[in-house]
């Protein structure tokens, strides 16, 4: 089973200097569930038609559990869903699916981890395993972005997932360059539009975590206004929620 494009969403996503994450909040929530999905495409584990994601049912498992739970969730639905309600709903288990793939990246010596302690809490630091392999990843997207290097399939479909995260602001540490791979990840994704099943999984998969972030972002400001006056009582119950993104 390849995983690709989980692999580069994670190893992009991170910081290589402190183990942490700089895709963070919705955008770390969707972007994980979005990247396994592409991953299961690739693989023809599912496929989307007509916005219904579906799962092969007599495929075999992948041997790695965030996929192979993802499949089960899919496959032992009582109903179809589209691709929207899926990242929804698959969302709501987004760190325990981050956490696995951190897990067996670790495993495969792709990610290195380093324990730590925080008022004696427990978390930990992931970190790319070899020297200098988020900036050759780095370096290798903004060929693909910038100069037009033909891309591989999981490199065409991490795109699409770049854009939706705006993971621009990650690869680049600003200025012009930044705002210069915003624009060429617009033009890509716009320009690629076509009738083929990478072309519409990835444009599918894009809306879905624009849509999931987009909601889930204005129902938290709903229930901020509504309940501003619940006080500081809630402090503490945020800065525990903290360590789910470490």
């Amino acid at each position: 089973m390849d995983h690709k494009v989980t692999e580069h969403f994670i190893t992009l996503s991170l910081n290589p200097d402190s183990g942490r994450y700089l895709v963070l909040g919705n955008y770390l929530t969707y972007g994980i569930i979005g990247a396994v999905l592409m991953d299961l495409s690739l693989e023809g584990k599912i496929t989307i038609d007509n916005q219904i994601i579906k799962a092969e049912r007599d495929s075999k498992p992948t041997g790695i559990s965030a996929y192979d739970r993802m499949l089960r969730t899919i496959s032992d639905s009582s109903r179809e869903r589209s691709v929207k309600v899926w990242v929804r709903r698959l969302g709501q288990k987004s760190p325990w699916y981050r956490k696995e793939m951190q897990k067996y990246l670790a495993e495969k010596g792709i990610l290195k981890v380093e324990k730590k302690r925080f008022i004696g809490i427990p978390y930990r630091l992931h970190y790319p395993a070899r020297p200098g392999a988020r900036k050759s990843l780095v370096n290798r997207y903004k060929d693909v972005i910038l100069y037009n290097k033909p891309g591989e399939d999981h490199e065409t479909m991490m795109l699409g997932l770049m854009l939706a995260c705006r993971m621009h602001r990650v690869i680049t540490k600003g200025g012009p360059e930044r705002r210069k791979l915003r624009k060429k990840l617009v033009e890509i994704t716009r320009n690629n539009v076509s009738e083929t099943e990478i072309s519409n999984t990835i444009i599918e998969i894009r809306e879905a975590i624009t849509s999931a972030v987009a909601t889930t972002a204005a129902i938290a400001s709903s229930t901020a206004a509504t309940g501003s006056g619940a006080g500081g009582y809630m402090v503490g119950f945020h800065l525990l929620r903290i360590f789910k993104w470490i």
